[in-house]
This record gives structure tokens, sequence and C-alpha cells, in this order.
């Protein structure tokens, strides 16, 4: 029976993933969105608010790795046979990932592609499926991947960590190693590298670790949400505090000197691990008002957010040049709003529409009850 996609594997009856996974969705729309900020000529409000958006928002791609740790740990511990779990996750991702490689190099290069020979078209597509180049967030794919390939590996070491009761000293090996390899990134010596794997290994590791302790935080934080809100709140300030200092004293975004974002790099994992409860008690407050029309919104787009997240350029890179036809760019208040809305809205009905045709979920890793295959 075909039912769910990558970001949906069941994790038992844990009904906040969904949740997780629709706030998660919509961050990377925001971040797609409100990422324009950084071509704004001067300094203003506009892009003062643009970029604690944006930097809010980042908590998305972290979320959707720990949840993959997560539900992989909730499934798959000791002795499972390896063949049936890769080949599991390669039909919850390659199929799809093929498909909109092909769709986004047509998008993206049509006009080029009309001129060039059919050999030339098959090279670049081949490239941009080697380096996940096709569009700018099909480079998430690669990174899960890499986290499908190691998932044997990694938790192997952490089970041999928790059976000395350490796992909590694996989780800052983690940590350690995927700080440094951020901070290293705004310096010589690893700009331009693309294992980006690295800087998200802590957060991995942190949902493995919440599968073995989920009792504990379903009961930790039940009433924290206010100082989340106020912690994740400051950090967002605290964390874009240098990258402020760059571009008030007269650096663009993209020439803002490196070790304007060291600082970013260290508090993010705080900040995200903050953000993360913030966003499981909201996910819990709407699970308990499920039959609100908000809550019900949500759970859908969780479950349609891998397809969300395939598709959403389509109508993200549209809605601009429509605005754009109209002269309303970048240096506009109203781009945002309607760029953001444009996106969320046509990407999901698109999706909804796809997931009642036959074999929908090779095509956007979801297939809707109602053409369940038996």
């Amino acid at each position: 029976m075909i039912k769910r996609n990558t970001f949906a594997t069941k994790p038992g009856k844990i009904e906040e993933i969904n949740y997780l996974r629709g706030f998660g969705v919509l961050a990377v729309i925001a971040i797609h969105t409100t990422g324009y900020f950084t071509v704004i000529k001067e300094f203003n409000s506009l892009v003062l608010l643009t970029l604690w958006t944006d930097v809010f928002s980042q908590f998305a791609v972290p979320l959707f790795i720990l949840i993959s740790g997560f539900v992989l740990a909730k499934n798959y511990r000791n002795d499972f046979p390896l063949i049936d779990f890769y080949k599991k996750r390669i039909r919850s991702i390659i199929p799809q990932y093929l498909l909109f490689s092909v769709l986004y190099t047509a998008f993206n290069n049509w006009a080029a592609m009309k001129a060039s020979s059919l050999s030339t078209n098959f090279k670049l597509l081949l490239k941009n499926i080697w380096h996940a180049d096709a569009s700018y967030h099909l480079w998430f794919f690669l990174l899960i991947i890499v986290f499908y390939l190691l998932y044997p590996i990694i938790i192997r070491l952490y089970t041999l960590f928790k059976q000395r009761d350490r796992a909590e000293q694996f989780l800052a090996l983690l940590l350690i190693l995927q700080t440094l390899f951020m901070v290293s990134l705004h310096t010589p010596y690893l700009a331009g590298t693309r294992v980006n794997f690295i800087g998200f290994l802590f957060y991995f590791g942190l949902g493995i670790y919440t599968a073995d302790h989920y009792k504990q935080l379903k009961e930790g934080f039940k009433r924290q949400t206010s100082i989340l809100f106020t912690m994740s709140m400051a950090l967002t300030l605290g964390s874009s505090f240098f990258i402020i200092i760059g571009l008030t004293t007269g650096y663009r975004y993209n020439t803002t000197p490196d070790y304007f974002f060291i600082g970013s790099e260290l508090v993010y994992p705080m900040f995200r691990v903050v953000t993360f409860l913030l966003l499981y008690n909201v996910a819990r407050y709407l699970l308990e008002k499920k039959k609100s029309v908000l809550a019900k919104v949500m759970n859908k787009i969780g479950q349609y957010s891998f397809g969300i997240y395939l598709i959403h350029i389509f109508f993200n890179q549209s809605a601009i040049k429509l605005l754009k036809d109209y002269q309303i760019g970048f240096d506009d208040w109203v781009f945002y709003p309607i760029v953001y809305l444009v996106t969320v809205v046509l990407s999901y009905l698109s999706v909804r529409v796809i997931s009642f045709m036959p074999f929908s979920y090779y095509i956007i890793g979801f297939q809707s009850p109602k053409r369940t295959l038996k």
C-alpha cells in the first residue's frame, strides 16, 4: 500500500510530526521569498524585516533532518535488513528527484535548450542530476541521500555510545564537529566545499536521541511556550546582529566579509533547538485543536510537504517574473507577501490535485488514500 513520502514516513502514532513538516515547508518558502533582500541596494526597514524572517526561517532544513533521524530511529534499529532499507529509501526519493531534475532543467534553461543539440542538452541534464543543479533547492536531495547512506553506520555508533550510557557525549561530538565545519566554511580553509552533510550531523543525531527520549520531551516543555518564544525571538536578533553591522557599514550582503557570519554559526545550534521545542509545543496545541480549520490546513500541508518542497519553485519564480512585468520588485513591500501567498496556495493546490493521479507517490511522494494502491 503506497501512501507516504520521505517527510511522511509513519513515526508510530506521533501526530505532531505532520505539523512540524508543515512548519518546515512553509519556512522553506519563506526563505526562498525573503532571500531577495540581499539584492536591495540600501539598508532599510524592509531589509531588516526580511533579514530577520530569513534568519528565523533557516530552521527548516535542520528540522527536516532531525525528523529524518527521528523517523529512521523509530523504525530501523538493530539488525535491520540493509537491502530492504535501501530499496525503500531509493523508492522514497530517487524517482521524484530525477523527475524534478528534468522538469527544472527545462524550466530554467528552455531558451538555451531549444537552440542546442540533443547531446548538449543531455549532458546538461546529467550534470544537473549529478550536482543537484537543476534548481537551487534540490541540494537537499544530495544531503538526505548521504544521510540515508550513512544511517546504518551512524545508528551503530550511536548504539555503542548508548550502551555505555554516553549518548549525550555522542551528541556533543556531533555538535563540535558540525560547529567547527560551519565556522570553517567562513574561512579560506573550507570555503566552497560541498560536503554539506557535516553541517547537519548534530540535528540528525538529535533526531535519533529524541526518538529514545520522546516521553521526557513530551513531559518536559509543556508550559514553556512563552519562554521558548521569547528565547527564539531574542536569538533571531542576536544571530543577525553582526550581519546587520556589516550591512549598515556599507557592505552588500553578498560582499559582507565572512567573519561577520562566524558569530551566527556559533549561536545557530542552540537557536535551532529552542525553535524546534517552540514549534513542537505549537504542534501539540494544534493537535489538541485538530478539528479547527487552521489545524486541518497545517496537517494537510504537512502531508503534502515533500511535494510542496519539490514543486514550489515553479510558482515562486513565476510569481516573481509576473510581478516584475508590473514593475513590482524586491524594493517593494507588497512583493514579499504576494510572492509568498501565491507560492504557498498554488503549490498546495497543485500537489493536492496530483495526489489523486495514479502513481503520484513517484511524482510528489504522496498518494491520496482514495487512490491508494492495494
